[in-house]
């Protein structure tokens, strides 16, 4: 009898495995669709941020203005980012698009905006520690990020910057992707864009760079500020070797090109003055009141102005050697360079100084200089500071008399003296004795007795109304000191009233600005000359006449005698009480200037310090060299109006008199001329006298 046994109980063993593959099917399905879901939202998600840039933030971007002098040569320039575009309308630069290229991204021309390669030597790179640390950003990257100012390391910003790239290699070609870039890139030391760097180091456009050249600014891109020249020449040869090396590398030049271009010197030119002065300043400040904010703001003008370059040179030099000359002869020192250490604030306490030119003739501004050193401090005292003037206010007194009262050059008035500090009226004289003098020798001279007399016949409204005539914009007080120059004017204001007395009596607007162009060429702005009469060619002339006295005869004879300076010229003196300030304006046919020194809290500049040992230097020496070289201004003798004849006075056989212009009425009537007691004449040579009595004044 058979035992019958039960059947076999199995393990289904492959059913779990299937469970366990379906269980790892399903979770790598969920992490796929997970991961996907997350690719998704992510690309969503940066494609829309991408998309909400406006792509043509790439090629708008903040270019230089730049500004022209009087010659059409450009001087100067403001911006808010230092740059100028390469020339629209040409190819970019081969050798130099070769050198980026090959330095930069060498596959740029092969890639759709992202080179996976790069990206992965980059990570590897990184991960390793091997070398710098790298980016992999390509171009198009770097481009799409500078443009929308995303600078910060984060994944975020990374992210956007690939699909902003994408979106730019879908909406321009690679040429124009290059040139946008190579404008764009900063290259170190306040210079925007390989057109304007190019210029900066070495004078000449991209277009015109060498090998050595470019690889130079290709070389710098990725460390900017520490690779430029200026800064680390080492660290710049390094940057431009490595550069050769790519190019070698990528077959663009060869390796006895490299060798040769390492060899070459780097040429520099030394590094310009990016944050200009006063002359810049002011222009950028007269635009303001001509376009507005967003136009100036956008850059890429071209604004020609009246600026002389070479005067404004010669006008800095000068004025900060006086100054120089003047501290030193004081035994003046500034270990603080000039300013408090503290705060940075000019030092108050250190002599300062302007100057200021014009053309009478159109109102054309060719030099301002608001301070001794503008790196020092960029207070525009030419046109912002009001300081006493001093007897440089003279001359508008004698002219608004000769043009209301009937007065000339030649007319007599009373010189006698009397306390200048009384209040109220002037005191009547008790001595009983009279001086009288002509009013030209009472300019001469610069006799306070005789301007004061006159500014009271004359009176404060009718000297107000010329002051503005001639372009001053506050009102004088209606104080006897005021016609003494204890009236508070800016030096250009002040200089523009001798610009009408050089002007045949024409007011001229003074202005920077001829014309501004965009950066299409389009004009968007042009000078239309503003002008009226002031005073008749006649009564200005009579004037210009007894300021070119001053200069043979009067208070400005250094100007001949000094400095030899012996062209047709006028002008006068300006001392303010205990030699607080000094000023000198001058005139020539063509060229009107004026000086002013002191301190910024006014105390004495130094003992005896009149403004003809002062202030009048600054103007000669300027003067002089303004009538030879390249751009001398013509200074002819001022023409002599209809109706006007020259008289000259108290001349003998050898000496040269004074002379006046006056009409023939005038002339017919003049009175004898009167005594002047030797004892009031402080000129240094007195008018009228002959060869004579100039030799014996030397002994006195």
């Amino acid at each position: 009898m058979s035992t019958s046994r039960p059947p076999k109980l199995t393990r289904h063993k492959p059913s779990r495995r299937k469970a366990k593959r379906n269980v790892l099917t399903w979770t790598l399905a969920g992490v796929l669709i997970a991961g996907l879901s997350v690719f998704i939202l992510v690309y969503a998600y940066y494609s829309m941020r991408a998309g909400l840039i406006n792509i043509d933030v790439i090629k708008e971007m903040p270019e230089t203005s730049i500004l022209y002098d009087d010659h059409g040569l450009p001087y100067g320039s403001f911006f808010e980012e230092n740059r100028i575009v390469l020339p629209p309308g040409q190819p970019v630069p081969k050798l130099l698009a070769q050198a980026v290229v090959d330095t930069e991204d060498r596959r740029f021309y092969s890639h759709g905006a992202i080179d996976v390669i790069g990206i992965g030597r980059a990570a590897l790179s990184n991960l390793t520690g091997h070398g710098s640390r790298q980016g992999g950003s390509t171009i198009t990257q770097q481009l799409g990020r500078n443009s929308i100012g995303e600078m910060q390391r984060t994944y975020d910003r990374k992210l956007l910057e690939i699909f902003l790239a994408h979106r730019i290699e879908l909406a321009y070609t690679k040429e124009q992707i290059l040139r946008y870039y190579l404008d764009r890139i900063y290259f170190g030391q306040g210079l925007y864009g390989a057109e304007t760097t190019a210029n900066a180091f070495f004078g000449i456009s991209a277009r015109q760079l060498n090998l050595a050249q470019c690889a130079l600014l290709a070389g710098m891109i990725s460390s900017p500020n520490s690779s430029s020249p200026w800064k680390d020449i080492n660290a710049a040869r390094s940057a431009r070797d490595r550069a050769l090396d790519r190019m070698v590398r990528a077959g663009d030049i060869t390796q006895a090109q490299a060798d040769a271009a390492k060899k070459a010197p780097l040429a520099l030119r030394p590094r310009p003055n990016f944050g200009g002065g006063f002359a810049t300043s002011e222009v950028r400040r007269q635009l303001e009141q001509i376009l507005d904010a967003s136009t100036i703001q956008q850059g890429g003008l071209k604004i020609f102005t009246t600026i002389d370059a070479r005067l404004q040179s010669v006008a800095e030099n000068a004025l900060s050697a006086r100054i120089n000359e003047i501290e030193a002869s004081k035994g003046e020192a500034h270990p603080n360079g000039f300013g408090d250490p503290n705060t940075g604030l000019p030092d108050e306490d250190v002599l300062e100084g302007a100057f200021f030119a014009m053309d009478p003739v159109n109102g054309a501004i060719r030099a301002v200089v608001g301070s001794r050193d503008f790196a020092l401090s960029q207070y525009n005292r030419a046109m912002q500071a009001r300081r006493q003037v001093g007897s440089t206010i003279k001359p508008l007194i004698y002219a608004t008399a000769f043009a209301e009262k009937n007065y000339n050059p030649a007319s007599t008035i009373d010189a006698t003296k009397f306390n200048l500090a009384a209040p109220g009226l002037i005191p009547p004289d008790d001595s009983g004795s009279q001086t009288l003098m002509r009013i030209n020798d009472a300019l001469v001279k610069s006799d306070d007795y005789s301007a004061e007399r006159m500014g009271v016949i004359v009176g404060p409204e009718l000297f107000n109304d010329y002051a503005h005539r001639c372009g001053v914009t506050t009102d004088i007080p209606p104080y006897r000191s005021s016609y003494l120059g204890a009236c508070d004017l800016s030096l250009n204001e002040l200089t523009g009233i001798y610009a009408t007395f050089a002007d045949k009596g024409i007011w001229v607007r003074q202005h920077i600005v001829v014309q501004v162009l965009d950066n299409k060429g389009h004009v968007l702005y042009k000078y239309d000359g503003e002008a009226h009469q002031v005073f008749t060619p006649q009564v200005a002339r009579q004037v210009a006449g007894m300021l070119q006295n001053v200069l043979d005869f009067g208070t400005g004879a250094p100007v001949r005698q000094e400095y030899k300076f012996t062209a047709p010229a006028a002008g006068k003196t300006g001392t303010t009480n205990d030699y607080k300030d000094a000023w000198f304006e001058g005139f020539t046919t063509h060229l009107v200037a004026g000086v002013w020194i002191g301190y910024d809290k006014p105390r004495e500049i130094m003992p005896g310090g009149y403004a003809a040992t002062i202030a009048l230097p600054v103007w000669a020496n300027v003067m002089k060299q303004m009538q030879q070289g390249p751009g001398a201004y013509q200074m002819l003798d001022f023409p002599v109006p209809p109706g006007l004849e020259t008289v000259t006075v108290g001349g003998d056989f050898f000496g040269r008199g004074e002379r006046y212009f006056l009409t023939p009425e005038q002339h017919a009537s003049m009175d004898q001329e009167p005594a002047i007691s030797s004892e009031d004449n402080q000129s240094p040579q007195p008018q009228g006298k002959g060869l004579f009595d100039r030799f014996f004044d030397l002994f006195r």
